[in-house]
């Protein structure tokens, strides 16, 4: 993680490297859940400090962020995927796209598309599961 930091120009401070931790740990968390991760490591991490290295992660492509029904989500995935969400519990997980899909840019001269991301919806296994069994 801290090689990854410096190669970005990025001092490995402790805060830094443990929201990378979080990251890595956690599927898709917010900053809440970040937060929530990194204080079990080092105590005295504050919201602020979790959402301004967030941005400069995000800022130096080491992560990516997801918006999701409104509620703002971060990836340590960075290459362009798609994503799958439960719509029962809200579990979200990253989805390779299949290389038939053709996902076709917006027809128009003054757009300039940097990112494009896919949402697919449906049910998890484990809440399939507990809709058969419920």
């Amino acid at each position: 993680m801290e090689e990854e930091l410096r190669a970005q120009g990025l001092r490995a401070t402790p805060q830094r490297v443990v929201v990378m931790e979080a990251l890595r740990a956690l599927s898709h968390p917010d900053a809440e859940a970040v937060l929530a991760f990194a204080q079990t490591r080092h105590t005295s991490m504050s919201v602020a400090t979790v959402y301004n290295v967030l941005e400069k992660l995000r800022r130096a492509g080491l992560v990516a962020a997801v918006d999701v029904r409104g509620r703002r989500c971060f990836d340590i995935r960075t290459e362009s995927h798609d994503h799958v969400r439960c719509r029962q519990c809200g579990r979200l997980n990253d989805m390779d796209r299949h290389p038939a899909t053709r996902i076709v840019a917006p027809d128009q001269e003054s757009w300039v598309i940097d990112n494009q991301s896919v949402l697919w919806e449906g049910l998890c296994p484990t809440c399939q599961r507990e809709v058969q069994h419920g």
